[in-house]
């Protein structure tokens, strides 16, 4: 086997084993190439590679295996300090956004393989039977980090790895066959801990900083009371002033709200102990389409047909059939525990009626108007500005959000769209 480096250094140690320095750079990398051109892996197609990690940090590492016809499989995963293992990668997995998931499930977790780092490939597909590198490389280390690795080698997948995704979600949403100290086992532990954090709460806010009724800091610097937010600049510094007129640093925290539905249709063979759709949470369950077009939504798997929402379903059994102003007492508490003092963008108008926490409003201009886009835009094309149905657009939003909030004294401000689509990086101009 031949192996070139790139920013790196390798020594040859016993056993198959090297001794790897990756230097102070972009990507540094170590290649391992086929010596006779290709393996062929089509009938052994999991890879395992001995790893050791004896630095005193965490080593992120990016696992690459390329096929003839310039095919390429990746994934990552990070070495803990001191520790060693074997990182091991299925060429024939399924990709976990085929599964609707950003990353597989952890083996190692729950046992299944232990002393193994398993890494889910992220992106591509390569043909197993003309494998002819296999990259290992971290990125931007801000010193020079070890890393030993010892001989590749090949071996069929295992029975875990045929079926890494049977049953993986437990009747809470949890990953069903992990263990770890805050899962949640029984609905008596839910509400066991519910009460045990209340009361840690309750502690937490009683040892807070004194503050006026919207969060402004009392007892140091005093501005003009106006009953609403506003600005003020006081010598070199802009501050933000409560309608008390104390000065208030807002940290905010945005989707403040409950539930988020998973989608079921097409993948119901991943979850166990799901309730009847027509039980005691038969509210949780409801039909959603999420082809929209977006580029942020496309090759997205499972988005559309049957969800159920897991996260409103683990609080109807917290807090019974008033689940919803229970959850609002609740989160209002946590956050101001926690050190936070505003809901931000896309909160829940239920917390904002509350009067408990300064508040953010999430506004689009409302209406119908020429849009440009690039064929690449996220969440889609940039409004054109320049069309005087935009301008009528802008001026309708503000009026509506002037005629529903303008009196409200917990209003901190608004936020104008979100993450618009400026086009790709690059030296087209047309592209900007």
């Amino acid at each position: 086997m031949k192996i070139e480096t790139f920013d790196a250094a390798i020594q040859p140690g016993q056993g198959g084993w090297s001794h790897v320095v990756f230097a102070k750079a972009e990507q540094p990398a170590v290649l391992f190439k086929a010596p006779r051109g290709t393996w062929d892996w089509s009938a052994t197609s999991k890879l395992r590679i001995p790893v050791e990690n004896p630095g005193d940090e965490p080593l992120p590492l990016m696992l690459r295996v390329e096929s003839a016809a310039d095919q390429s499989l990746r994934g990552s995963v990070t070495i803990a300090p001191h520790s060693a293992g074997d990182l091991t990668m299925w060429l024939e997995a399924p990709l976990p956004r085929s599964m609707g998931m950003v990353g597989g499930p952890p083996l190692m977790s729950d046992g299944r393989e232990p002393n193994t780092w398993p890494v889910r490939a992220t992106g591509g597909s390569v043909d197993a039977s003309h494998v002819t590198s296999v990259r290992l490389a971290t990125w931007r280390p801000p010193a020079p980090r070890p890393l030993t690795v010892g001989p590749l080698r090949v071996e069929p997948p295992s029975e875990a790895d045929k079926t890494a995704y049977d049953g993986i979600v437990d009747g809470f949403g949890q990953y069903r066959p992990g263990s770890w100290p805050e899962k949640v086992n029984s609905v008596d532990t839910l509400r066991r801990r519910g009460e045990e954090e209340a009361r840690q709460i309750a502690q937490w806010r009683a040892q807070a900083p004194k503050r006026d009724r919207f969060g402004g800091l009392l007892g140091s610097v005093a501005f003009r009371a106006t009953g609403f937010f506003r600005t003020e600049r006081s010598g070199d510094r802009w501050w933000l002033v409560t309608p008390e007129g104390n000065p208030f640093f807002s940290i905010g925290m945005d989707t403040v709200s409950p539930g988020e539905a998973t989608y079921i249709t097409g993948r119901e063979f991943m979850f166990r102990d799901l309730p009847p759709r027509d039980g005691e949470f038969a509210a949780q369950w409801s039909q959603h389409d999420d082809r929209r077009g977006l580029l942020v939504q496309r090759g997205r798997a499972f988005d559309h047909g049957l969800a159920f929402d897991f996260f409103t379903a683990n609080l109807e059994r917290k807090f019974g059939a008033d689940w919803r102003s229970r959850w609002r007492g609740e989160t209002v508490a946590r956050l101001e525990a926690w050190g936070f003092n505003t809901i931000g963008s896309w909160g829940d108008p239920g917390i904002w009626a509350m009067h408990r926490l300064p508040y953010t409003v999430q506004l689009s201009p409302e209406g119908e108007f020429a849009r440009i886009g690039t064929g690449q835009d996220w969440w889609g094309p940039m409004a054109d500005p320049f069309d005087p149905r935009f301008a009528e657009a802008a001026d309708r939003m503000a009026r509506n959000a002037a005629a529903k909030f303008r009196g409200d004294p917990y209003l901190l401000g608004y936020f104008v769209d979100n993450e618009l689509s400026w086009g790709r990086s690059s030296g087209d101009p047309h592209a900007r």
